[in-house]
């Protein structure tokens, strides 16, 4: 596009310079012609002090040079008028051809700064996709391991659910159903050790002390009156009754704790 708006001008600018060439020509050629009308005067001027009768004779001639000296001055004058124009219509060109060139220099410049721009913003574009890459990779990472803790704890709660032979749970339930299922199971297991484990103790003293009044003692502590030395008697019970209760639940650990899982319950499903 550049080439193709500069060449015309550049044509025009040598058409130009080739008709002022032409032009400086025909001047020097008129100004010769000027000068040797003028010599050509100078004689007859001399010839006419010496004859006065040769200078009628010649009067003519040398009106006819004078004219044409003149004419040659005129033209020339004319001439110089059109290379001056054409000069200056050459310098313009070449003024246009000049802030054209300077402009299409500056358009080019600018679009190299916009081309290491955009290859600026491709190389980090490039870098953030490397980055969201390695960030996915590292997510992808993290999943997996998080899908194998899962289906530990999947494997885990199954094992422990069959262990503890948990109601109402299928093979392909999900975790949370396995854990709500564990949930309601171990809720009643331990309220059935409670009972058990209160049973016991109250089977033990009815075997140790005969006529006891069990309905009596199923209604709890025997406590005095004022809060403060409520909370006093209960705590001295409670440590009097530690190494002794600590031995009697030991005698029933078997009947109320259900037994560990098995060694491979932890591994994840085949």
């Amino acid at each position: 596009m550049t080439q193709e708006q500069v060449a015309p001008l550049a044509a025009r600018v040598k058409e130009l310079e080739e008709e002022l060439t032409r032009v400086a020509g025909d001047r020097d050629a008129f100004r010769s012609r000027a000068e040797e009308a003028t010599a050509l005067g100078k004689a007859l001027a001399g010839q006419l002090g010496a004859e006065q009768s040769a200078h009628q004779l010649t009067k003519g001639t040398l009106d006819e040079a004078l004219t044409v000296v003149e004419a040659s001055r005129t033209e020339a004058v004319v001439w110089r008028g059109k290379a001056e124009e054409l000069g200056r219509e050459a310098s313009r060109a070449a003024e246009a051809s000049r802030v054209e060139a300077q402009r299409l220099k500056e358009k080019a410049k600018a679009s190299q700064v916009e081309a290491q721009r955009w290859e600026q913003k491709a190389k980090e574009s490039e870098a953030e996709v490397t980055q969201a890459a390695e960030a996915s990779i590292v997510v992808q990472a993290v999943l997996e391991t998080e899908i194998g803790e899962h289906e530990v704890l999947k494997s885990v709660a199954r094992s422990t659910c069959e262990a503890l032979e948990v109601e109402g749970v299928q093979s392909g339930s999900s975790l949370g159903s396995h854990q709500i299922a564990l949930s309601g199971q171990v809720r009643e297991r331990l309220r059935g050790a409670l009972h058990t484990g209160v049973k016991h103790a109250l089977a033990v003293i009815a075997s140790h002390y005969i006529g006891v009044d069990l309905q009596a003692v199923s209604d709890g502590y025997i406590l005095p009156d004022d809060d403060e030395e409520v909370d006093e008697v209960v705590a001295k019970l409670m440590e009097v009754a530690e190494g002794p209760g600590t031995t009697l639940a030991k005698l029933f650990e078997e009947e109320v704790v259900a037994p560990p899982p098995s060694a491979n319950a932890g591994g994840p499903e085949p």
